[in-house]
Protein backbone atom coordinates (compact mmCIF):
# COMPACT_ATOMS: atom_id res chain seq x y z
CA UNK A 1 0.00 0.00 0.00
CA UNK A 2 2.91 2.36 0.60
CA UNK A 3 3.80 2.15 -3.09
CA UNK A 4 0.28 3.18 -4.06
CA UNK A 5 0.28 5.97 -1.49
CA UNK A 6 3.42 7.48 -3.03
CA UNK A 7 1.91 7.20 -6.49
CA UNK A 8 -1.34 8.84 -5.34
CA UNK A 9 0.63 11.66 -3.75
CA UNK A 10 2.67 12.21 -6.93
CA UNK A 11 -0.43 12.24 -9.17
CA UNK A 12 -2.29 14.57 -6.80
CA UNK A 13 0.63 17.00 -7.03
CA UNK A 14 0.63 16.71 -10.82
CA UNK A 15 -3.10 17.37 -11.15
CA UNK A 16 -2.96 20.30 -8.71
CA UNK A 17 -0.54 22.04 -11.05
CA UNK A 18 -3.07 21.80 -13.85
CA UNK A 19 -5.59 24.61 -14.27
CA UNK A 20 -8.47 22.12 -14.10
CA UNK A 21 -7.55 19.07 -12.07
CA UNK A 22 -11.00 17.54 -11.58
CA UNK A 23 -11.87 14.72 -13.92
CA UNK A 24 -15.34 15.10 -15.43
CA UNK A 25 -16.99 11.73 -15.90
CA UNK A 26 -17.90 12.48 -19.53
CA UNK A 27 -14.22 13.09 -20.32
CA UNK A 28 -12.81 10.13 -18.43
CA UNK A 29 -11.68 8.32 -21.59
CA UNK A 30 -9.77 11.40 -22.78
CA UNK A 31 -8.09 11.86 -19.40
CA UNK A 32 -7.35 8.16 -19.18
CA UNK A 33 -5.54 8.28 -22.55
CA UNK A 34 -3.64 11.37 -21.43
CA UNK A 35 -2.66 9.64 -18.20
CA UNK A 36 -1.48 6.57 -20.12
CA UNK A 37 0.64 8.79 -22.39
CA UNK A 38 2.19 10.45 -19.34
CA UNK A 39 3.12 7.02 -17.97
CA UNK A 40 4.90 6.20 -21.23
CA UNK A 41 6.76 9.51 -21.10
CA UNK A 42 7.67 8.81 -17.47
CA UNK A 43 9.23 5.49 -18.53
CA UNK A 44 11.15 7.22 -21.32
CA UNK A 45 12.41 9.95 -18.98
CA UNK A 46 13.53 7.37 -16.41
CA UNK A 47 15.31 5.34 -19.10
CA UNK A 48 17.01 8.44 -20.52
CA UNK A 49 18.13 9.54 -17.07
CA UNK A 50 19.69 6.11 -16.48
CA UNK A 51 21.35 6.10 -19.89
CA UNK A 52 22.72 9.62 -19.50
CA UNK A 53 23.90 9.49 -15.89
CA UNK A 54 27.59 9.48 -16.92
CA UNK A 55 27.19 11.96 -19.76
CA UNK A 56 28.60 15.46 -19.82
CA UNK A 57 25.42 16.56 -21.59
CA UNK A 58 22.39 18.27 -20.12
CA UNK A 59 18.98 18.45 -21.76
CA UNK A 60 15.54 18.65 -20.24
CA UNK A 61 14.01 15.39 -21.48
CA UNK A 62 10.61 16.32 -20.01
CA UNK A 63 10.45 19.43 -22.20
CA UNK A 64 11.70 17.58 -25.28
CA UNK A 65 9.32 14.62 -24.93
CA UNK A 66 6.16 16.14 -23.49
CA UNK A 67 6.07 19.81 -24.35
CA UNK A 68 7.85 19.68 -27.72
CA UNK A 69 6.65 16.15 -28.62
CA UNK A 70 10.11 15.23 -29.94
CA UNK A 71 11.25 11.69 -30.58
CA UNK A 72 14.60 10.97 -28.94
CA UNK A 73 17.06 8.62 -30.59
CA UNK A 74 20.43 7.71 -29.06
CA UNK A 75 23.14 5.99 -31.06
CA UNK A 76 26.50 4.50 -30.23
CA UNK A 77 29.61 6.28 -31.58
CA UNK A 78 29.46 3.99 -34.64
CA UNK A 79 25.84 5.15 -35.26
CA UNK A 80 23.99 2.04 -34.15
CA UNK A 81 20.68 2.95 -32.49
CA UNK A 82 20.82 1.98 -28.81
CA UNK A 83 17.69 3.80 -27.61
CA UNK A 84 14.52 5.24 -29.13
CA UNK A 85 11.70 6.88 -27.20
CA UNK A 86 8.36 5.13 -27.40
CA UNK A 87 6.74 7.99 -29.34
CA UNK A 88 8.83 7.02 -32.39
CA UNK A 89 5.99 4.76 -33.45
CA UNK A 90 3.67 7.74 -33.81
CA UNK A 91 6.27 9.54 -35.96
CA UNK A 92 7.21 6.80 -38.39
CA UNK A 93 5.43 3.53 -37.54
CA UNK A 94 8.49 1.73 -36.14
CA UNK A 95 8.50 0.51 -32.55
CA UNK A 96 11.63 1.17 -30.47
CA UNK A 97 12.52 -2.56 -30.62
CA UNK A 98 12.42 -2.50 -34.43
CA UNK A 99 14.98 0.31 -34.72
CA UNK A 100 17.44 -0.68 -31.97
CA UNK A 101 20.57 -2.14 -33.53
CA UNK A 102 20.01 -0.39 -36.86
CA UNK A 103 21.49 2.77 -38.32
CA UNK A 104 19.35 5.93 -38.59
CA UNK A 105 19.84 5.52 -42.36
CA UNK A 106 16.99 3.01 -42.14
CA UNK A 107 14.65 6.01 -42.26
CA UNK A 108 16.10 7.30 -45.53
CA UNK A 109 15.29 6.35 -49.11
CA UNK A 110 15.75 7.31 -52.72
CA UNK A 111 14.08 10.71 -52.23
CA UNK A 112 16.31 11.71 -49.32
CA UNK A 113 18.57 14.63 -50.22
CA UNK A 114 22.21 13.56 -50.56
CA UNK A 115 23.45 17.07 -49.65
CA UNK A 116 21.51 17.00 -46.38
CA UNK A 117 22.79 13.51 -45.60
CA UNK A 118 26.34 14.71 -46.32
CA UNK A 119 25.82 17.68 -43.97
CA UNK A 120 24.84 15.29 -41.18
CA UNK A 121 27.81 13.02 -41.93
CA UNK A 122 30.20 16.00 -41.87
CA UNK A 123 28.82 17.20 -38.52
CA UNK A 124 29.20 13.71 -37.04
CA UNK A 125 32.72 13.31 -38.45
CA UNK A 126 33.68 16.70 -36.97
CA UNK A 127 31.95 16.05 -33.64
CA UNK A 128 29.69 19.11 -33.84
CA UNK A 129 25.93 19.57 -33.33
CA UNK A 130 23.69 19.85 -36.38
CA UNK A 131 20.13 20.77 -37.30
CA UNK A 132 18.55 19.68 -40.56
CA UNK A 133 15.21 18.99 -42.16
CA UNK A 134 15.35 15.79 -44.17
CA UNK A 135 12.94 13.62 -46.12
CA UNK A 136 12.49 10.36 -44.22
CA UNK A 137 10.40 7.27 -44.84
CA UNK A 138 7.88 5.65 -42.51
CA UNK A 139 7.55 1.92 -42.06
CA UNK A 140 4.68 1.93 -44.58
CA UNK A 141 7.04 3.69 -47.09
CA UNK A 142 5.21 7.02 -47.04
CA UNK A 143 7.45 10.05 -46.68
CA UNK A 144 7.60 12.82 -44.11
CA UNK A 145 9.84 15.82 -43.50
CA UNK A 146 11.77 15.37 -40.28
CA UNK A 147 13.55 18.13 -38.38
CA UNK A 148 16.53 16.66 -36.55
CA UNK A 149 18.67 18.35 -33.91
CA UNK A 150 21.67 16.13 -33.27
CA UNK A 151 24.44 16.37 -30.69
CA UNK A 152 27.60 14.43 -29.92
CA UNK A 153 27.59 13.16 -26.34
CA UNK A 154 30.75 12.82 -24.26
CA UNK A 155 31.23 11.23 -20.89
CA UNK A 156 32.57 13.22 -17.94
CA UNK A 157 36.14 12.36 -19.04
CA UNK A 158 35.58 13.83 -22.52
CA UNK A 159 35.30 10.56 -24.45
CA UNK A 160 32.67 10.38 -27.21
CA UNK A 161 30.12 7.82 -26.00
CA UNK A 162 26.92 8.50 -27.93
CA UNK A 163 25.03 10.76 -30.28
CA UNK A 164 21.56 12.00 -29.41
CA UNK A 165 18.94 13.33 -31.80
CA UNK A 166 15.69 15.13 -31.12
CA UNK A 167 13.33 14.60 -34.04
CA UNK A 168 9.95 16.01 -35.06
CA UNK A 169 7.80 15.90 -38.15
CA UNK A 170 8.27 19.23 -39.89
Amino acid sequence: MKDLNGYDHMMAGYYKKMSNYSLPLLSWEFYGESHAALEIFKDDINNLNKLSKNWDFNKDYYTKLIEEQSVIIVTSPNLEIVYASKNIEKLNGYSPNEVIGNSPKMFQGEGTCEKTSAKVRDAINNGVPFEVSILNYRKDTTTYMCTIKGYPVHDKKGKLVNYIAFEKAA
